[in-house]
């Protein structure tokens, strides 16, 4: 017999002798115990690859994130949003302008104008309509703004319910440069709370940015507005799973944009006035690598990306009541937008922290209605202070968000 043959027959007998005491310990057949065997090696030979349970839980984490991050990033669009929708009917017109200058190139005309009686001073009353363009040429404004947004939903067919608090502020200061152009700078921050599943599952976010922003009017009847603001963010998403699920947690940081420009005219119908606008915005974060814990084992996470674009049309409308005290003045508002919404999630590179392979995940690309309902009301002061409050509503928004937004400002 060849040392090579026996070397394979006693292989072959310490084999069946080890599966036979494993039959007996386990009270199964020897064929049972050497598939066992032979199905071991299989399952060590994919051990590379994710399990369908990891793979899963990975997509619903990263979804997660994406979604919570984009969410504070809007929120800080919309601060800016509303600020910019305040200086719609603040500008002077290009009228006062011609007037400015016109006080100033034609010196001897003014002072026979106001030398003169009757008739002239009925015309000097005519032309004395530009205190307001001298003083808004070179007007500040300083500003705050303040959103809470609560968003809920009940059970589904797996159990699976959400309850999200989100709060974002913002504050600024903005110049008029001319008087139809308006120039600003703002900083805002950013809390979200995303809690799932009777709190098995919660999802934080805090965010930082600052932005700057300009309100141009082209004539008094339209208006062209623009935002754009650089944040950065941490986010944690963290899960304990169910009896039989997977736990797992994971934190890191990110940074992200966000732009908004609108067009629209300003029309006066009687003391009604109506504002229709067309307007873009956009989200984009970045998430950075990361290690997130998936049951017994870390994995290491790409740097990903997430974009989200809207676009929407719309119409505001407000109506200046009687002013009561000479000093106050309230202005009810209203408005509805429609619009639709694209988003991206860039796919994730996913890997065991040790070794192996990464595998894609998470890759999506979605699109949606979006619809908008805001009513509210604007209080001046003196004409100096505003305070301004809007409840706003998405009635076919995932859990029919709910945001009170409150606003103030003062001239100077």
């Amino acid at each position: 017999m060849q040392p090579d043959t026996v070397l394979q027959k006693r292989a072959t007998e310490n084999l069946g002798r080890h599966a036979r005491r494993c039959a007996r310990g386990l009270r199964l057949p020897p064929g049972a115990a050497l598939l066992a065997l032979a199905l071991l090696g299989v399952h060590r030979a994919d051990a590379d690859g994710l399990d369908a349970d990891v793979r899963s839980f990975a997509v619903a984490s990263l979804s997660r994130q994406s979604d919570l991050a984009l969410r504070l990033t809007g929120g800080q669009t919309d601060n800016l949003k509303t600020h910019l929708e305040g200086l719609r009917g603040d500008a002077c017109g290009p009228m006062a302008v011609r007037l400015s200058l016109g006080q100033t190139d034609a010196t001897e005309a003014w002072q026979r104008l106001m030398l003169a009686e009757d008739e002239a001073a009925s015309r000097s009353k005519t032309l004395q309509t530009t205190p307001k363009s001298d003083r808004c040429a070179n007007a500040g404004r300083a500003w705050t703004g303040g959103a809470l947004t609560l968003a809920t939903d009940a059970p589904d067919a797996s159990g699976r319910d959400f309850e999200r608090v989100e709060t974002n502020l913002s504050a600024g200061l903005d110049a008029r440069m001319a008087a139809d152009l308006a120039l600003g700078v703002a900083i805002g921050g950013s809390n979200g709370d995303t809690i799932e599943s009777e709190g098995r599952t919660r999802g934080r976010a805090a965010l930082g940015s600052i932005s700057a922003y300009a309100s141009y009017h082209p004539s008094e009847s339209s208006f062209t507005e623009a935002a754009v603001g650089l944040a950065r963010l941490n986010v944690t998403d963290r899960v304990v799973g169910a009896s039989g699920s997977l736990s797992g947690s994971t934190g890191h940081d990110g940074l992200g944009g966000f732009a908004t420009v609108s067009v629209g005219r300003l029309e006066r119908l009687g003391g009604l006035k109506v504002s229709p606008f067309l307007k873009a915005t956009g989200q984009i974060v970045r998430l950075s690598e990361t290690r997130q814990r998936i049951g017994e084992a870390d994995y290491r996470i790409a740097s990903r990306y997430a974009t989200r674009l809207n676009g929407t049309i719309g119409v505001d409308a407000s109506m200046p009541l009687r002013r009561l005290p000479d000093w106050i003045s309230v202005e009810p508002k209203a408005g509805v937008e429609i619009g639709y919404a694209l988003d991206h999630r860039t796919a994730a590179l996913v890997a065991p922290a040790g070794s192996g392979t990464a595998e894609a995940v998470a890759e999506t690309v979605s699109t949606g209605k979006t619809l908008l309902f805001d009513v509210g009301t604007s209080v001046k002061l003196f004409d100096e202070w505003a305070l301004d409050v809007d409840v706003e509503s998405r009635p076919i928004a995932d859990g029919r968000p709910k945001t009170l937004r409150l606003s103030s400002s003062w001239n100077f």
